[in-house]
């Protein structure tokens, strides 16, 4: 009897299993990215201007999205360098965030939403000064193979 009780209860444990695990509209599953280590963004660059909030114009930037890291281009004579960034997707539209962060301590908080190739983010500089926000408004361009071309066509890669 004892036996036959411990099968009963495996078996309903198989079956029911699954069915526990699905997902459900209140409890959805976490990030795809973030679960399987690939990142959504990935091979992505982002061209377009990076401002103070508030400032109708800004200089020129360049978001690139690789293997599971994140850039600005413009950040990078600040010191910060790749950091990692996460993504959630629903309806279409990408959002991300990433905190890169300098050798001085200080950090820039990343967030963002990419629609129809539009990308629009929120950055905030926090120092021991205080904190600066920014804006960067951009689209994308073409995505990054990473692969290096040979300087040598007699020796290519």
């Amino acid at each position: 009897m004892r036996t036959t009780i411990i099968a009963a209860s495996i078996v309903g444990l198989v079956v029911a299993g699954p069915v526990w695990a699905s997902e459900h509209p209140e409890h959805p599953k976490a990030d795809a990215a973030a679960t399987t280590g690939k990142a959504a963004l990935d091979g992505k660059v982002f061209v377009g201007s990076m401002g103070k909030a508030g400032a109708p114009t800004g200089d020129q930037d360049q978001l690139t999205f690789k293997k599971g890291t994140f850039l600005s281009a413009a950040c990078v004579r600040y010191g910060f360098k790749e950091a990692p960034y996460t993504t959630e997707e629903k309806d279409g539209v990408v959002t991300f965030t990433a905190s890169p962060k300098n050798a001085k301590g200080e950090t820039m908080s990343w967030t963002g939403t990419i629609r129809n190739g539009t990308l629009d983010a929120t950055a905030v500089n926090k120092t021991a000064g205080g904190e600066t926000t920014y804006w960067f408004k951009g689209t994308a361009g073409p995505e990054t193979s990473h692969k290096k071309k040979s300087e040598h066509p007699e020796h290519p890669k």
